[in-house]
């Protein structure tokens, strides 16, 4: 009588650590779809970045690269005073320290 009453309590333990198994097994799916969908949602603003950079004229991407022609550094004409200022700033440091070579 007392080993079908083991048996029992073991089965209760079983049964009940399965249940934790099935919640930790569906908790683990939500996080992955979470983070899959996450993925395909970056992917597609990537691939949407990369479609509007090729249908771009060239000579707007041509100009993004060299840089203005006032500003010789290459900083971009799109940065504020106080960028242009910053990444002055940041060049002479590194020329300075010997990091920047060209």
């Amino acid at each position: 009588m007392f080993k079908w009453l083991k048996r029992e309590k073991r089965l209760e333990e079983l049964e009940e650590n399965w249940s934790k198994l099935e919640k930790r097994v569906r908790d683990m799916e939500l996080e992955w779809d979470s983070v899959y969908e996450k993925f395909r949602l970056l992917n597609m603003r990537i691939s949407k970045r990369v479609q509007q950079l090729d249908r771009a004229p060239e000579t707007e991407t041509t100009q993004r690269e060299e840089g203005d022609e006032t500003n010789p550094s290459g900083n971009g004409a799109s940065l504020s005073e106080r960028h242009k200022k910053l990444q002055e700033q940041i060049l002479a440091r590194r020329n300075r320290s010997g990091l920047l070579h060209g």
